[in-house]
């Protein structure tokens, strides 16, 4: 029995981009916030929230894991 999950078709390129700048958008302003922080610790704590948001944006607009898991029960 096929699966309804396996057949849906992927995202649409203007989706995939509208949530990539979004994610990409959340990154810059976080940076934005890091660079205006006075402790040390602070800054390091947003830029590295503010990278891990950049690099989920890249991931989306690529499609790639998180937001294309393979399915490996065609393999069966």
């Amino acid at each position: 029995m096929p699966s309804v999950v396996a057949d849906r078709p992927r995202d649409c390129t203007s989706c995939r981009i509208v949530s990539a700048v979004g994610l990409i958008g959340i990154g810059g302003y976080l940076a934005n916030v890091a660079w205006q922080n006075k402790t040390t610790a602070g800054k390091v704590a947003i830029s590295t929230m503010s990278l891990a948001f950049v690099s989920l944006g890249i991931a989306r607009y690529k499609q790639e894991y998180p937001f294309n898991k393979k399915d490996d029960s065609k393999n069966v």
